[in-house]
């Protein structure tokens, strides 16, 4: 085996694996912290939550969404 094969297969953390990281963690504590109810109105749809959920919700849209759309790098 060659020394390409064997540095192909181990994981390397990239920076910007590590800012993905972090910012993933200032979302949950961001989240955490904002836990007072909070009414949400989408075009006639009124709906009355917790703050925390709301956001939560709208997290996990945009990290789909940069997922769906993100190009996958060879």
């Amino acid at each position: 085996m060659s020394e390409t094969t064997k540095s192909e297969s181990k994981p390397r953390i990239t920076p910007r694996m590590v800012l993905g990281l972090l910012i993933a963690v200032l979302a949950v504590v961001f989240i955490a912290g904002n836990r007072e109810p909070t009414e949400i109105s989408l075009a006639v749809l009124r709906i009355s939550a917790p703050l925390w959920v709301t956001l939560t919700g709208v997290f996990l849209a945009g990290l789909a969404t940069g997922w769906l759309v993100a190009r996958r790098r060879k």
